[in-house]
This record gives structure tokens, sequence and C-alpha cells, in this order.
């Protein structure tokens, strides 16, 4: 095979991959799914993402009635719509049971995105990153 009919090959692969990559119709929103569950340990929130997501961190570091926590989506899509995630994916009195007053993404605030969890009293909780970079999950207790 000579070097231009390798060359031409080499360029059909790439065009291939990136238009299977990058060509389709990206998610409207960043935030896929989100529910709350229970163990004995206390309440989680499990996010899941439409596309990989780095966290960053989150602020304050264990104990509040609000939590930040500030995100970096992975990818070419912009993300830039507010909305509150309780309203779209769970029941308002399943929210209150479990202490939520509202969990909501925020993608044009300066700094961010974030997520940002409020809690109905202080709570301590913990972030840790689960599913690769595809989910996020915010365990609490009061």
């Amino acid at each position: 095979m000579s070097f231009k009919s390798l060359s031409i090959v080499l360029a059909i692969v790439i065009g291939v991959y990136v238009y299977y990559k990058y060509a389709q119709e990206a998610p409207a929103q960043l935030v896929s799914e989100f529910h709350i569950t229970s163990d004995k340990e206390g309440n989680n929130l499990e996010f899941g993402f439409a596309n990989p997501v780095r966290y960053l961190g989150h602020f304050p570091d264990n104990n509040s009635d609000v939590l930040q926590v500030k995100l970096r989506a992975i990818g070419f899509s912009e993300f830039s719509e507010n909305f509150s995630l309780l309203d779209q994916f769970i029941a308002s009195a399943v929210g209150q049971e479990k202490f939520l007053e509202d969990v909501r993404y925020e993608g044009n605030v300066p700094g961010g995105p974030f997520l940002v969890v409020r809690f109905t009293k202080s709570m301590t909780y913990r972030v840790t990153e689960s599913n690769g970079l595809k989910g996020l999950i915010v365990s609490y207790t009061e």
C-alpha cells in the first residue's frame, strides 16, 4: 500500500470517528437523572450526567444548610441553563421528607456550573464521584 493510499484510508477513519463522536445532537441538559435513596447511614442524592463531568470541589466543607458543588462538564456542549431538579425529578413531598428545600443546577452563574443543595436545616454531608465521570453522590445526615 502506498503512502497516498494509506493517508486516504487514515483520513476516512478519522472523519468517521469525528462524525460519530461529535456530530450527534447534544443533550438538552447536563443532569440526566436525579433520585434520592436512603440507607442506614442517612440519605443519598444521586446525580447522573448526560456528559462526563469533573467534580472540582464543594463549599462549605462538611456541614451547612446550603451546599455548592462545583463541576466542569467535559465536552463541547454548553449547559448554561438554571433549573430545579426537585421540580423536575422528585415529588415535593418526598423532598420535604428528606429535609430538602431545593436542589438546583446553576449553569450560567459566575464561577459555575454548580449543583446547589438547600437543606431545611443544617446537615453533615460528603460528596463523592460515582459511575466514572457520569455520576455524583451527596450523602447527608442530620
